[in-house]
Order: structure tokens, then C-alpha cells, then sequence
């Protein structure tokens, strides 16, 4: 925006050619591709072979770079049964690069013992795209698996769009660092089974740091975390067809920040759609390590025929500065495995699944079901903090000025930790906040 961009000129120093750190530097003109990659049709263009890459890359902001199909960092295992493969080598992302996925059966897929390094910035964030840039499915998506724990019987899992296996011991794994990164316009459907998000997290330790991330107009899930400790900061979600936020096999990792806006036209009578779908393990749902997450300041925005959050085959979930609003549902619980893990509401709780300074604005605000052994609504008041009141929001996802939920909430430290800032407000947004500004697709302001 002109504003910002005026502003980094005035900073910029002329004489000496230097600029303030939030530029990002185009100093390098394109002169072909390297070795790794062939020249595209257009100048300016480098076409990445469809294959495994077990040497060092870099991609340079200089070019436009095009996965020419499934692009796998790291000598990928195909299956359980294959001899297990031994990766350091890494792939590099400049800010400001620009990767687009060729057709549906492209990914970019970090291995395990390899690793991504794209460092965008809020001026010039890295972007995955399609070939046409303007509708669901024209790519498949960003995997990153690593060696942390999952609960499957034998603890790997083979992941969805052939992208390897994932699965380990060291919940500490790094696989290197997103920052400033959007994934949009992917996730290609291979069957009903076999269906990309935009990004998933399979068996990734918490050395990874994920922050300021955004997928958009994702066929399928957004993200979704399969097991592992990941933890994520600055997170958006958009305009997504099937469930914004997944988690499995486990997942034990913390969100700060997080937004979820659905697509307010699309026709998705016959989609599951959630804000959230949440599962421990479908095929055992009392696993361990069971999943249990930490998410804290979140705003869930949703349309009249779809569920903000569903808990269920045995999830355990830690919430609060929680909103969803504009659902059909607002909460569901399911699963006998999920209600005996969490207590009894109010007294006999177990902490495995809470919800604390959070607030429901639905059509139904709780889904309550025959046969189930409490009342959600009698779950969400348990803790004496959260609120059935209309958020208010302004333009879509920010509370207005003055809002009594400003302020006043603070985090409780007692269940979560030191991971999460102590931002007493509730959703994503504090007062004169936008953190989505500049970076994201939307650009939200305020």
C-alpha cells in the first residue's frame, strides 16, 4: 500500500543504498536457472522437476519458480516397509518468492530430517499459488513431515497425496521455519480418501517455528496437524471448502492468534466444513499420546449452515479468548471416548478438554445429542468465564472500540504456559490491533 511503501522509501538511506530490514532485497536480475531447475517458457521463470532433491536449494525472489510435479525435499519413504531414509539437506525461500504448483498433482513435501527455511516478511511474504491463481484445487499443497511422536499403533503414518512417511520419537525435531507464507487456490482432491490441505503438519516437533501463515480457497482442510508438537503463531484461514482447522494421530501443540473466516457464497450444504474438526485417533480413539492442543486469542467467523467446532473420538482441547460466531452450531462433542477423557461437568473435570473467557454468538450455540452423558452448554459454563453474547465485530473479525471484550481476560497460566503472551482479550484481535495487515490476501484494517 502507498503509505507503507512511502514510508520505506523515506527510511531507505539513498546515499548509501541501504534500506530498513522490512524491505525485502531484489538486487540479484535473473540470469537462468540453476543447475537443480530448467529454464520456463518465459523469461523469468524456472521449472523444478517433479522429484527428490537430496542437495541444498535456494529459491530467489528473482524468479518465478513452478513445481513441475510432486517436488520432495529429502529422499522421500514411500511406506513403512522401506528402509528408512537419513536427510539434512534443506530448501531456502527468499522473501518476496513467488511458487506456483503446475496442476493438481504438485506438492512441495518437506521430508523428515530435512528442512524448509522461507523467512517472508509482512512486505513481502512468500506465496504458493496455482497456475490460474483464482480457484480451489488447481495444485495440491505444502507438506512438511518430521520424526515427532503420533499414536498410530506403530507410530508412523504414511501421508495423504503419497507424501511420505512421517512419524518418530523426538517431539524437539525441527523442520526449519515458515514465516510470512501463504498457501492458496490447493488443495487437489486424488480420490474421497485421499485429499490435500493446504498445509499439513505430519509429525512435526516443536523446534519448527510456523508464524504468520495463511491458506486460502483450500479444497480441503486448511491446515491440519497430524500428531506431533508444532506450535504456530499468527495464523489465518480462509474462504476454505472442508474443515479450516484439523488435528489427529495426536497433535499437542499451541496456537496464539489464530483467525478462521469461512466463505460467506459458496454452497457448502453437503461439506463438512467446520471451523474445527478434532480427532484423537479414529481408529482408536483412546491412543496415546492423546491429542491435546493449547489455542488461545482465536475469532471463528462462520456461515448459517455450518458448525464452528466439533470435539470428538477422544480429543482433549485447551481453550480460551475464544470466539465463534455466525455458525449454525457454535459447539458439538462426540464420541464416548472424548466425554469420559474430559470429567464431568461443573466439579469433575479432568482438564483434558476446557474452555475458559470464550464467547458463542450461533443460530445453535450447543449441540446437544440423546444418549450423551452431559450437556455441552453445561461443559462451556463450567468454568464461569464464558459468555453466550452477540461479539459485535466490525468489518467481519475485529471488536469494536470500546467492547467489553477488550479487556479483562487474562490467560490462565495455570493451564496454559509460557508459550502464549498474556494478551487478556477476547479473539484474535486486541484493541487497534491488525496483525493480518499487509501480508495477508484480505488485508484486513481496521
Amino acid at each position: 500500500d502507498f503509505d507503507d511503501t512511502l514510508t520505506n522509501v523515506v527510511q531507505a538511506n539513498v546515499a548509501t543504498g541501504s534500506a530498513p530490514a522490512s524491505c525485502a532485497a531484489y538486487t540479484t536480475p535473473f540470469e537462468g536457472g540453476p543447475d537443480f531447475a530448467d529454464d520456463g517458457a518465459e523469461t523469468g521463470t524456472c521449472i523444478i522437476p517433479g522429484g527428490e532433491y537430496t542437495d541444498n536449494i535456494t529459491l530467489t525472489n528473482n524468479t518465478v519458480w513452478i513445481l513441475g510435479g510432486p517436488v520432495y525435499i529429502g529422499e522421500r519413504r514411500a511406506t513403512p516397509e522401506d528402509p528408512e531414509t537419513s536427510n539434512s539437506n534443506s530448501i531456502t525461500i527468499e522473501a518476496g518468492t513467488r511458487i506456483i504448483g503446475s496442476g493438481q498433482n504438485t506438492i512441495l513435501g518437506i521430508q523428515p530430517g530435512a528442512k524448509i527455511f522461507a523467512n517472508g516478511t509482512a512486505n513481502a511474504p512468500i506465496v504458493f499459488t496455482g497456475p490460474d491463481g483464482e480457484s480451489r484445487g488447481e495444485w495440491g499443497g505444502l507438506t512438511i513431515n518430521g520424526f515427532a511422536t503420533i499414536n498410530t499403533a506403530d507410530g508412523l503414518s504414511v501421508g495423504e497425496g503419497e507424501s511420505g512417511v512421517y512419524g518418530g520419537t523426538d517431539d524437539l525435531d525441527s523442520s526449519g521455519v515458515l514465516r510470512y507464507v501463504r498457501v492458496q487456490y490447493a488443495g487437489a482432491l486424488f480420490n474421497d480418501t485421499n485429499e490435500l490441505n493446504g498445509i499439513a503438519f505430519q509429525g512435526v516437533g516443536s523446534g519448527t517455528v510456523v508464524e504468520n501463515i495463511q491458506v486460502h480457497a483450500n479444497e480441503d482442510d486448511g491446515v491440519e496437524f497430524f500428531g506431533g508438537t508444532v506450535n504456530a503463531r499468527n495464523v489465518v484461514l480462509t474462504d476454505v471448502r472442508d474443515d479450516s482447522l484439523d488435528w489427529t494421530e495426536g497433535w499437542r501443540g499451541r496456537i496464539q492468534n489464530l483467525l478462521v473466516v469461512q466463505d460467506r457464497d459458496f454452497d457448502l450444504s453437503d461439506a463438512g466444513d467446520r471451523g474445527i474438526e478434532a480427532d484423537n485417533l479414529e481408529d482408536d480413539n483412546d491412543a496415546t499420546p492423546r491429542a491435546k492442543p493449547w489455542i488461545a486469542n482465536a475469532t471463528f467467523v462462520g456461515r448459517p449452515d455450518t458448525t464452528g467446532a466439533t470435539f470428538r473420538r477422544g480429543t482433549g482441547v485447551n481453550l480460551t479468548n475464544v470466539i465463534f460466531t455466525d455458525f449454525q452450531n457454535c459447539l458439538d462433542i462426540d464420541s464416548d471416548a472424548t466425554f469420559t477423557a474430559a470429567g464431568t461437568p461443573p466439579d469433575a473435570l479432568t482438564g483434558n478438554l476446557t474452555i475458559q473467557n470464550s464467547v458463542v454468538n450461533c443460530a445453535t450455540n450447543f449441540v446437544e445429542e440423546e444418549g450423551d452423558p452431559w450437556t455441552v452448554q453445561s461443559w462451556f459454563e463450567a468454568d464461569g468465564t464464558n459468555q453466550e453474547v452477540d461479539p459485535m465485530l466490525e468489518n467481519l473479525i475485529f471488536l469494536p472500540a470500546g467492547s467489553d471484550l477488550e479487556s479483562g481476560f487474562p490467560i490462565d497460566y495455570g493451564v496454559f504456559d509460557s508459550f502464549f503472551q498474556n494478551q487478556d482479550y477476547v479473539g484474535a484481535f486486541g484493541p487497534g490491533q491488525a496483525w493480518t495487515a499487509g501480508w495477508t490476501l484480505q488485508n484486513y484494517t481496521k
